[in-house]
């Protein structure tokens, strides 16, 4: 892997003009729009790091060519508390981009062009400026459901999964109530503190699971709907690859809602062939 980022190297140089990166705290714009905190990437990426090191240059790098496939974040979620990523009128520029990755795809995180978007057309169109905006136009309960349960929520991801895989003639997936059902569940709780495909504890997320054979994990925060989280990870080629893969036969799938999270939904899918 290292020696393919090697040869990316100077493409995405020239592309996105990579230079170095203020390990500081907060996130730092990037010459291609992004916003990043190396400081923040390697602390919670330490599968990255024991590969790559803790180089600046290099955890960008990984980012920008796996890291934002495979759903790492690029700072701290919470930023925006007291910065301009957090204005006075209430907007929210991490969870806005967080929300609607089609914005963040053609404007970046930059909280300005982001608040721009919001003022210009975003309002217009029924998004919301951050998440108690959002969570106010809830009715009724939140659903929740644990391990110990196979909720609606998971029969319609997984309903929505076997029906893009039939788009393409694949084979239905099986729900996996004995195994990976309760270990995608675990791991949506890990993830609201810990959104990486790394476990709390630094093991690999395959670890909340016993099956042998091959395995494969999408994660997701911030979407309210099981529809909605399917067309995040259907618009990730990453994602949508695991959706896909002909050679998996069984599902899991973890939701979890936490109000005091940053992205108070998080979701969580298991393969395994």
């Amino acid at each position: 892997m290292k020696k393919l980022l090697i040869s990316l190297a100077a493409f995405l140089t020239i592309v996105f003009g990579l230079g170095a990166v203020k390990t500081e705290a907060a996130p730092v714009k990037m010459s291609d729009g992004q916003l990043f905190d190396a400081v923040y990437y390697a602390q919670h990426n330490p599968d990255v790091v024991a590969a790559f090191g803790t180089d600046s240059n290099w955890l960008y790098l990984h980012y920008v060519v796996c890291g934002k496939a495979e759903g790492r974040l690029p700072y701290d979620p919470s930023y925006g508390g007291g910065t301009p990523a957090s204005s006075s009128d209430g907007f929210n520029a991490a969870y806005y981009a967080a929300r609607y990755p089609d914005v963040a795809a053609v404007f970046g995180t930059d909280p300005t062009l982001l608040k721009m978007h919001y003022d210009l057309c975003g309002k217009a169109e029924g998004r919301f400026p951050n998440p108690e905006a959002e969570l106010a136009t809830i009715s009724g309960p939140v659903p929740v459901f644990t391990p110990a349960a196979v909720p609606g929520e998971a029969q319609q991801v997984l309903d929505l999964v076997n029906a893009e895989r039939a788009k393409y003639g694949l084979a239905p997936l099986a729900w996996d109530a004995a195994n990976l059902g309760p270990g995608a569940a675990i791991r949506a709780q890990e993830i609201s503190t810990y959104f990486s495909h790394t476990r709390p504890d630094g093991s690999s997320c395959f670890t909340a699971v016993s099956n042998p054979g091959m395995l494969g994990e999408n994660i997701a925060a911030g979407q309210r709907t099981p529809q909605e989280v399917m067309n995040t990870w259907m618009n990730s080629s990453g994602h949508r690859a695991n959706i896909l893969n002909a050679r998996y036969t069984r599902l899991g799938v973890g939701y979890y809602y936490n109000p005091s999270a940053p992205y108070r939904f998080y979701w969580v899918q298991m393969f395994s062939s």
